[in-house]
């Protein structure tokens, strides 16, 4: 049935990937707006291409939220294909909001194949510490596909498309509240840099972002994923 998912290996098996999003709002700010489903639909539909977004939520007496919805993509093919390619890259994504810790655990689901995949997306929203003003999101992919070598492929081309959407996610969100609150940052989108930067107390609203950079993305390998890489082979 829908949400069904068997849970495959361990934590450590799985592959992952963790980045870094600053933005120009509160977290709180940042943390309604992911609830809110209009805009959610608006985001999937104008900002991923998604074909279809329908969102359900369910709250808790404790405040906590868990929505369950259904996305499907909009596909450049004839329409007799485009139906067929959509409903098989289809899936449904198992959210819980907590508004007190602003986190939010996704499962995501795949209307096809998930009794062979595990794959969730957790974000955390927090003040911006660095003094830049804004809010700094941590997003972590984690995927394990069955399959052996075809399984470790999947898993790399999970982590790049979740790179890719995370990256029109900060884009249009950028942009919306470039539109709607009248500020910006020059590199709203998923960030990666070096760490090592110095701070500085500079007043310039440009200059203060890039001398406070946000972590690099990484991945997160198993042991046997770094005894490889120790060896020489690829992740």
């Amino acid at each position: 049935g829908r949400g069904t998912v068997r849970r495959v290996g361990r934590q450590d098996a799985m592959r992952a990937w963790r980045t870094f999003s600053r933005f120009t709002c509160t977290a709180e700010e940042y943390f309604d707006l992911m609830l809110d489903v209009p805009f959610q639909e608006r985001l999937h539909v104008d900002g991923l291409g998604m074909g279809t977004y329908r969102a359900d939520d369910t709250r808790s007496p404790d405040g906590r939220t868990y929505r369950v919805a259904f996305a499907e993509p909009r596909l450049n093919l004839p329409a007799v294909l485009a139906r067929l390619f959509a409903k098989a890259q289809a899936y449904h994504e198992h959210t819980h909001y907590d508004p007190v810790t602003l986190e939010r655990h996704v499962r995501v689901v795949p209307a096809l194949g998930a009794e062979h995949m595990d794959f969730t997306f957790t974000e955390t929203v927090r003040a911006d510490r660095d003094g830049v003003g804004g809010c700094v999101a941590t997003s972590v992919v984690r995927v394990h596909c069955d399959g052996g070598w075809l399984g470790r492929v999947l898993e790399r081309f999970i982590c790049s498309t979740s790179k890719v959407k995370l990256g029109e996610r900060d884009a249009y969100l950028d942009a919306y509240l470039e539109r709607e609150m009248g500020a910006t940052y020059a590199n709203a989108a998923v960030v990666e840099v070096n760490l090592g930067v110095e701070r500085t107390g500079e007043a310039d609203f440009a200059k203060a972002l890039f001398s406070h950079p946000l972590p690099p993305s990484t991945f997160e390998r198993s042991a046997w994923g770094r005894v490889k890489s120790a060896l020489g082979g690829g992740f």
